[in-house]
């Protein structure tokens, strides 16, 4: 039976166990036993006992206290110093951990739980591994116990796993302390609940687990099983449930943020970082795997099986300022995702090495929301919670691929992907059920800046939805801008519902000094609701083209003055608008337009549906405010169109007219307006536009009566009522559903 000895990690315990008595005690197994000589504690591979390349070591205690040192030291032949504390009690190690071994990588394990403090330094030659595991497993066969020491075998074998037996491991702890191991090795924390407590506020250290080059390894365990020790196959374990990660840092003011990271693999070569666990709290805490040199970057890998959340936290992979490598991917898995309070996920490139691509995934929720404030040089900065992609150079950004059932962006926080380089931007996808933007919250693509107008081309932004797409509130958005010669990036949303509402809005823009084509904006929804000043567009201050707009939709509806609209405000043409609606387009105090005010033509707008097009206080416009610009065209092909108090128009200022073509079963005009004032395409100073109208030869004024209250809601109580109704028959449409016929009155139903 193994040691009863062993407890769940107890941080109480173990904070204050550093400052007692220091003991580094044999236990006897392995030699003699007793305690050893210190302050300076000399552990000689005579201590232990060997096996081929491999040195083992037994303890009954082992602490270390500040200003003392344990020394490894052995034949240059050892490549594994493997050792164990058997005697139930956790180590507290506040002082210097040593190997003089040559490359020899270091096996700590503890059942009992293991607390590195304040004054905590590694002076090692290889890799570090420290672990709460009962035993390590030695290739296939071969055993190293620390819970029940008669069950070893020692073997000439590499450690292979760390092995697990109780259902709630002992955990680890570091407190204030920077740990470093070698370029290219690793240093691994594996075992129970892991608690990583750090203060830059001090600011003696770059960085507190520091593997240049190599890699991290972070695992919580929260049952039996075996976690292997290999890093390429670490992501085979056996392991059934995790444990908790919590990292915290206490940054306070831009000096204490740029001091350094949490955790930091950077180097010529970016190094990994692994991190696993069931729930995974990150507190203003900082990784870094940057790559500064000509060789690529590896990787962030975050799993959580239930949760991870990050607040003021920095997760970066960037191919650093003259790098030539590629930076390294970023990946996050959990259940739930949740950044807050300026948290930024980002992976960049300063050079022409590539960025790497960020992944996140869930499968219930993502919620971003909140930003930091910190004041720099008495100026108020504030740091949007957000996932960031972005290129600096001549390298391309990385793509950010972002999938969950449900997420959320609210309160300023954004998705970015940026060029300010001569690097293309990456990509931004979406995966999602439902996507809610709020609160100022943004998804955003960019190409250079009002500083910068020499960049690359930006990327594609798609939002595929499986339910919704809503974005609310001023401010709330999907955005992409180009400040440059490089055309800004398409924008895409494929989803059952789109939804804008209270300024919410979907743009694209090429701004001034641009001669870049302002991005697409392509929507392919089952229905489409902009309300309360909603807004969908595409402008141009330049000499660069505007983006077209196309949607394609069964049901579109725009209310409280909502818009879709192109525009262009220089010398570059004003984007077309085309839409295709399988069933009804209904207006309300809403306009779909194209307006120039600059030395432009005005873009076309074209409305096609087997339905109906609806108008109440609305506008169809092709504005043309320029010197010598001509007026887009319009045409609208629906089953029919209901006009009441609202305009079709296709006008100009010095050039000439648009022409306006409608094809349709009939036009109902419930101004009481005449035709000819209603649908218009002229010229102030230009050749007037023309007027096709393909229509059956019907005088609405001889049988149409305006009422005061503009439509009469008529009900009819049986499915063939429409029989009786004999007038209704001159206006020649087809019937749709229940054997009633499509009127303009379909609308009340």
């Amino acid at each position: 039976m193994h040691s009863t000895l062993k407890t769940p990690f107890l941080m109480t315990a173990l904070a204050i166990s550093h400052t007692a008595h220091a003991e580094v005690v044999l236990d006897g197994t392995l030699g003699s036993a007793g305690a050893l000589d210190g302050p300076n504690f000399a552990i000689e591979a005579r201590l232990g006992q060997q096996r081929g390349n491999n040195l083992f070591h037994s303890f009954d205690r082992f602490n270390l206290n500040q200003h003392e040192s344990a020394t490894f030291s052995g034949p240059g032949t050892i490549k594994h110093v493997i050792s164990r504390v058997t005697g139930g009690q956790a180590s507290s190690i506040n002082g210097l951990l040593r190997s003089t071994i040559p490359n020899a990588d270091m096996y700590f394990l503890n059942p009992a739980g293991v607390m590195f403090g304040e004054q905590a330094r590694l002076d090692v030659q290889g890799s570090l591994h420290v672990s709460t595991a009962d035993y390590m497993r030695l290739g296939l066969d071969g055993r190293f116990d620390a819970s029940q020491p008669e069950r070893s075998l020692l073997t000439v074998a590499p450690p292979s796993a760390f092995g697990f037996l109780d259902e709630s491991p002992a955990g680890i702890s570091k407190q204030y302390s920077f740990l470093a191991v070698p370029n290219r090795k690793t240093l691994s924390f594996i075992g129970g609940d892991l608690t990583l407590l750090d203060n830059h506020l001090t600011g003696r250290e770059n960085s507190t687990l520091s593997a240049p080059e190599g890699r991290v390894n972070l695992v919580s365990v929260a049952s039996s099983g075996e976690v292997p020790v290999t890093p390429e196959t670490i992501e085979n374990s056996t392991i059934e449930r995790f444990g908790t990660i919590t990292m915290t840092d206490t940054p306070t003011t831009y000096e204490n943020l740029a001091r350094g990271a949490n955790v930091d693999v950077s180097g010529n070569k970016g190094g990994k970082v692994y991190i696993r666990g069931g729930r995974i709290v990150m507190e203003n805490a900082y990784v870094f795997a940057d790559t500064k040199g000509t060789e690529d970057g590896q990787s962030i890998s975050i799993k959580a099986t239930d949760e991870f959340v990050a607040k003021g936290a920095r997760i970066t992979t960037v191919a650093i300022k003259n790098s030539t490598g590629n930076g390294g991917n970023l990946n996050i898995e959990a259940d739930q995702i949740t950044l807050t309070d300026g948290t930024q996920i980002a992976s960049s490139t300063r050079h022409s090495g590539a960025a790497g691509d960020i992944t996140m995934t869930a499968t219930k929720t993502i919620n971003l929301s909140g930003f930091f404030t910190l004041f720099i040089n008495g100026k108020k900065a504030e740091f949007r919670t957000g996932v960031l992609g972005n290129t600096t150079g001549t390298g391309k950004g990385g793509k950010i691929v972002i999938a969950a059932p449900n997420l959320t962006l609210a309160n300023s926080s954004a998705i970015r992907a940026d060029t300010k380089g001569l690097g293309d931007a990456g990509d931004i996808l979406l995966q999602v059920d439902t996507l809610t933007l709020k609160e100022g919250a943004q998804v955003n693509l960019e190409t250079g800046s009002k500083r910068v107008t020499t960049a690359g081309r930006g990327g594609t932004l798609t939002v595929t939805a499986k339910e919704a797409v809503l974005i609310t509130g001023q401010g709330s958005a999907l955005i992409s801008n180009t400040f440059t010669a490089g055309d800004g990036g398409t924008i895409i949303v494929s989803a059952p519902l789109l939804e804008l509402q209270d300024k919410g809005h979907i743009e694209t823009g090429a701004g001034k000094q641009s001669a870049g084509k302002a991005g697409d904006i392509s929507l392919n929804v089952d229905t489409l609701y902009i309300r309360q000043e909603g807004l969908i567009s595409t402008a141009n201050w330049d000499t660069g083209y505007g983006g077209d707009i196309d949607v394609q939709a069964h049901h579109i509806s725009l209310t409280g003055g909502s818009k879709i609209t192109t525009s262009s405000l220089g010398m570059g043409d004003a984007g077309d608008v085309r839409m295709h609606v399988k069933e009804s387009l209904r207006m309300h105090n809403s306009f779909i337009k194209t307006e120039t005010a600059g030395e432009s033509d005005g873009g076309d707008i074209h409305i096609s549906s087997p339905g109906y097009l609806y108008l109440i206080n609305s506008a169809i416009t092709t504005t043309v405010k320029a010197k010598d610009g001509d007026g887009g065209n319009i045409t609208l092909k629906p089953e029919f169109i209901v006009l009441d108090n609202s305009r079709i128009k296709a006008n100009a200022s010095l050039g000439n007219g648009g022409n306006i073509q409608v094809t349709t079963t009939g036009i109902y005009n419930f101004s009481g307006e005449p035709i000819e004032e209603v649908i218009t395409a002229s010229s102030k100073l230009g050749i007037d536009g023309e007027i096709t109208i393909d229509s059956p030869d019907v005088n609405l004024d001889d049988f149409l009566v305006v009422l005061p209250g503009g439509f009469v809601e008529a009900q009819l109580e049986k499915p063939c009522g429409y029989k009786q109704a004999k007038e209704l028959n001159l206006f020649r449409v087809r019937t749709q559903h229940d054997g009633m016929p499509m009127t303009p009155m379909s609308f009340m139903e």
